[in-house]
C-alpha cells in the first residue's frame, strides 16, 4: 500500500475503532486538509470495521466523487474500478470486488428503492454534511430509519469541516462524537478598499489585478481563485494571459464540466508555480497543495427554488461568512498565506453568517417523488433533521398532482413511477416522457434548457432591433417559445458571438449557457431509451408537451380588452405587454413573477 505522508487525521484513528465498536453512529469533525476524506473510509475497511462490507462515500459533487475515488485507488496502489471505485449520474466504475465506493448523493437514495435492505453496504459516510444538501438530509434520515429497524449492523458516520455539532448530536442520539483539530497555519486576510471597487468592473478583472498585486509584491507561490462557474472561469484566464506577471505561471481551470485529463492537471504537482481558478469544488471537496494565495470573488452558484419559473435553478450569488472562511483557509494548508477577498469589510459584516439549508429553499417535488417511492405515505412524521416550511410541501404536492405522479390520496400512480426513471424535475419527466410519444424529445429538452436559465431576449430594444429580429426570426404570435427556440438556433449557429446576438436583442452569454442544459438533458433522455434525434414536428406537439409540464401554469384571459389572466388554482395576474401571445385566449405561463399574495405579473415562453 502506498501510504502518504502523516496526515493529521491519522490521529482519530483507534479512538474511532473504539467509538464505532461502542456506536453505530458516529459525528467526525474536522478541517478542510485534515484528509478525512481519503483516509476515513480506509480506516474502516483496514480496522476491520466492516466485515466483508462495502463502505459507501457521500459527496456532493461529481467531481469531488471521482477525484477523491482516484486518489483513494492511488494509495491503495489499484486499478480504479476494482477494490476502490466510483458511481456517479451517467457514469459508474465500480466491480463486485469494490469496497471503497464513493457516489454522489442521490445515487444512494435511489439505491434504497431499488434495494431498501442495502444489501452488502455496511457502513455510509456522509461528507462535507455541513453544506446541507436536500439528498444528503434525507439519505442521512432514512439511514437512520433502517439502522433502527432490519439493519442494526449498519454504521453510519457524518463528516464535516465545519459542523453545528449540537443540533446533528441531538438529532442522531444516540452517537458518538469525535473531533480532529487539524494543521492549519495563519492567512492574512486582506479586502478591498472603497476607492478599489468599481462595481462596472467585471470580477475576472478584478481578480487579474489582485494577481498581478501580488506577483508585483514579489508573490511566487501557487494561487487559488474562486469563481462562480465555467464562464467565469474562462473570462478569468483570459484576463490573467493579458498579464506579464502570469508569464512564468501554468494556468488551469477546475469545474465539473470539465474533460476528465482537465481536471486532473488542476490538482497535480508541478515544478512551475500554477494558478487555479476554480468553482466551489475547491472550497472544501478537493485540497490543492502548495497554495499561498486565495483570490475569492465571493460568488458561488447556489442552487434555490425561483418561484418565477416553478422550480430549482442555479443563480449566482454571494457566499455566507462561513464559505468565505473555509476559501480562505485553503491558504493556510501548508504554511502561512493571503487570501484577497474581493468585496470590502463592511460588506463582509453584512453577510449571511452561513448558508439556509436547501430544505429551506428548494422545490421539494422531485425529492418528495422520491421518497413516495421509498413508502413513505406521511411526510409530516417523516423524522427530518429540519423540516421544510408546510407550505413547500404543500406546493410540491399539488404539483405532483397536477402531473399526474400522484393521485388525490398522495399515492404514486404508474405515470409518477414511469417519471420517478428520470433524474430530472418532475416538470422535466413529465415532458419528456409525453415528447416521446409526440416524437419531439430533442425539443422537449430544448425547452426545458431555455426554461432553466436566465431571460434569454432583451424584453424591451428599439424598434431597428426589433424590426431586424422579426425579419431572422420570423414572426411568432403563437408562441414566445417558438421565438425563444428560433434565437437559441441563430445564437448557436452563430457560436454566441457577441455582436451577432447583440443585433438581434440576445443574450450572448444566457444563450451560451443553454447548450450544457440542452446536452444533459439529452444524455438523460437517451440514457432512458428516449429517441433524441432532432425531427421536423407540428408545433403542436411541443405545445401539448409543454402543457403537461406546466399544467398549473395554464392561464385565461378574461376578456379580449384586458391583459388581466386567471390561472388555475385561483391565482390572477397580468401578462406582460411585449408577450406575442396577447391575441390568445388560453396560454401556459412558465414565468410568473409574484407582485402580491394572491397576484403576479405573468411572462410567457
Amino acid at each position: 500500500m502506498n501510504f502518504p505522508e502523516q496526515l493529521p487525521i491519522e490521529e482519530v484513528r483507534q479512538p474511532l475503532k473504539a467509538a464505532l465498536q461502542q456506536s453505530h453512529r458516529l459525528i467526525l469533525s474536522a478541517p478542510t486538509g485534515s484528509g478525512k476524506s481519503t483516509q476515513i473510509p480506509q480506516m474502516l475497511l483496514d480496522e476491520g470495521l466492516i466485515g466483508e462490507g462495502e463502505v459507501v462515500v457521500l459527496q456532493p459533487r461529481r467531481l469531488a466523487a471521482r477525484m477523491l475515488a482516484t486518489r483513494v485507488a492511488q494509495e491503495r496502489q489499484g486499478p480504479l474500478g476494482q477494490e476502490v471505485g466510483y458511481q456517479i449520474r451517467f457514469e459508474k466504475v465500480i466491480s463486485s470486488k469494490t469496497r471503497i465506493r464513493f457516489v454522489t448523493e442521490g445515487i444512494l437514495l435511489r439505491q434504497m428503492i431499488q434495494d431498501p435492505m442495502l444489501k452488502g453496504v455496511q457502513a455510509i459516510v456522509f461528507d462535507e454534511f455541513h453544506e446541507r444538501h436536500l439528498y444528503g438530509d434525507i439519505t442521512l434520515a432514512r439511514a437512520m430509519d433502517l439502522q433502527s429497524g432490519p439493519r442494526p449492523d449498519l454504521k453510519i458516520l457524518v463528516m464535516s469541516a465545519t459542523l453545528e455539532t449540537q443540533r446533528l448530536s441531538e438529532y442522531l442520539q444516540p452517537c458518538e462524537a469525535l473531533n480532529s483539530e487539524g494543521r492549519t497555519y495563519p492567512v492574512d486576510i486582506r479586502y478591498l478598499k472603497p476607492g478599489q471597487m468599481d462595481s462596472r468592473d467585471p470580477v475576472w478583472d478584478l481578480a487579474a489585478d489582485a494577481f498581478g498585486h501580488y506577483v508585483r509584491q514579489g508573490g511566487r507561490g501557487d494561487v487559488l481563485i474562486f469563481m462562480p462557474g465555467g464562464y467565469e472561469i474562462q473570462k478569468t484566464l483570459q484576463s490573467l494571459r493579458l498579464l506579464s506577471e502570469s508569464k512564468e505561471y501554468m494556468l488551469l481551470p477546475l469545474h465539473g464540466e470539465l474533460p476528465m485529463q482537465e481536471q486532473d492537471a488542476a490538482v497535480s504537482a508541478y515544478d512551475h508555480p500554477k494558478v487555479v481558478v476554480a468553482t466551489n469544488v475547491a472550497e472544501t471537496s478537493l485540497t490543492i497543495q502548495g497554495i499561498e494565495l486565495v483570490i475569492d470573488s465571493g460568488l458561488a452558484r447556489i442552487a434555490r427554488y425561483d418561484p418565477y419559473r416553478g422550480m430549482n435553478t442555479l443563480l449566482v450569488e454571494k457566499i455566507s461568512q462561513a464559505s468565505a472562511a473555509q476559501r480562505a483557509g485553503r491558504a493556510g494548508r501548508t504554511g502561512p498565506g493571503i487570501c484577497m477577498r474581493l468585496w470590502s469589510e463592511r460588506e463582509h459584516e453584512q453577510r449571511l453568517s452561513v448558508e439556509l439549508p436547501e430544505v429551506k429553499r428548494l422545490d421539494l417535488s422531485e425529492v418528495i417523488l422520491t421518497l413516495k417511492a421509498a413508502g413513505i405515505k406521511d411526510l409530516a412524521s417523516f423524522k427530518w433533521l429540519e423540516a421544510p416550511d408546510t407550505q413547500r410541501l404543500k406546493d410540491a404536492l399539488r404539483l405532483l398532482t397536477d402531473l399526474g405522479a400522484l393521485d388525490a390520496h398522495q399515492a404514486m400512480t404508474s405515470l409518477g413511477k414511469q417519471m420517478l426513471a428520470f433524474p430530472l424535475h418532475p416538470r422535466y419527466a413529465r415532458m419528456l416522457l409525453a415528447a416521446q410519444e409526440l416524437g419531439c424529445v430533442y425539443q422537449a429538452a430544448l425547452v426545458a434548457a431555455l426554461t432553466q436559465g436566465r431571460d434569454l431576449l432583451i424584453r424591451k430594444v428599439d424598434r431597428s432591433t426589433r424590426e431586424h429580429r422579426e425579419e431572422l426570426l420570423g414572426d411568432q404570435s403563437v408562441s414566445d417559445l417558438f421565438l425563444l427556440m428560433r434565437a437559441w438556433s441563430y445564437a448557436s449557429q452563430n457560436k454566441f458571438q457577441l455582436n451577432a446576438c447583440k443585433a438581434l436583442g440576445i443574450h450572448a452569454q444566457s444563450a451560451r449557457t443553454v447548450k450544457p442544459l440542452l446536452e444533459h438533458f439529452l444524455r438523460i433522455a437517451k440514457s432512458e431509451g428516449l429517441d433524441i434525434e432532432p425531427r421536423v414536428v407540428e408545433d403542436a406537439a411541443i405545445q401539448k408537451c409543454m402543457l403537461l409540464g406546466f399544467s398549473d401554469r395554464l392561464a385565461a384571459r378574461l376578456d379580449r380588452g384586458t391583459l388581466r389572466c386567471e390561472l388555475v388554482h385561483g391565482r390572477r395576474g397580468d401578462l406582460a405587454r411585449e408577450s406575442v401571445v396577447h391575441g390568445a385566449s388560453m396560454f401556459v405561463a412558465a414565468e410568473i413573477r409574484e407582485i402580491g399574495k394572491h397576484e403576479g405579473e405573468i411572462q410567457t415562453l
